[in-house]
């Protein structure tokens, strides 16, 4: 069973190669929509694996932060053209502010812990979700695609702030803080750190 600590590793490359694939694909397709699911459902498996056999590691925490990056950046940039037409200059304006909020936060991260990785808060796992559901949402009315945008943004912008504050105020590196309330009780119950994002 030694080879069970390779495996939610694996399954992570497999989810950047499946990024990788999706540019090749037409936006919003069939094929395109099937590959980015099967790399969606990769990312909760690996990480169940990773915790339920206790093998999380570094290289795990790392590899995740890389293969959420990689697929959500070319899954915009694959349906860019589409977003342009169908979204108003306010959804920009909001979405362009959630993703310099999120960068200062890993630029935090990466400053203050020498770690590139993502706090796992509510707010970070509610957007996760919301990305995913992104390109599923581009099939919906115009309106609909709209006001789920700000929604989502909304959502980006309260999380990527409250991170920020979670690795400005934190003692110490810990990528399960839940929320920022919780930070300051982990740190007086001597709750562990984790290395692993997975």
């Amino acid at each position: 069973m030694k080879f069970i600590k390779y495996v939610p590793n694996l399954i992570t490359v497999i989810r950047i190669l499946g990024a990788i694939s999706l540019i090749f694909l037409e936006p919003l397709s069939v094929p395109f929509l099937v590959v980015y699911g099967v790399c969606g459902a990769t990312d909760a498996v690996d990480g169940f694996i990773a915790r339920k056999f206790h093998v999380e590691s570094r290289l795990g925490s790392v590899l995740d932060t890389i293969s959420d990056f990689s697929l959500y950046i070319i899954m915009i940039v694959k349906i860019f053209g589409f977003l342009l037409d169908n979204l108003q200059l306010a959804n920009w304006i909001l979405g362009i502010a959630g993703c310099v909020l999120r960068l200062i936060s890993y630029g935090t991260c990466l400053i203050k812990y020498k770690k590139f990785s993502s706090v796992h808060t509510y707010l970070n796992k509610a957007l996760g979700f919301m990305f995913f559901l992104y390109p599923f949402v581009c099939l919906a009315p115009n309106l609909a695609l709209i006001i789920y945008t700000y929604v989502m943004a909304g959502v980006a912008l309260l999380g990527g702030l409250e991170e920020l504050l979670i690795h400005l105020i934190s003692k110490e590196y810990n990528v399960h803080n839940k929320s920022i309330f919780l930070v300051k009780k982990n740190e007086l119950n001597h709750v562990p750190t984790a290395e692993n994002a997975e």
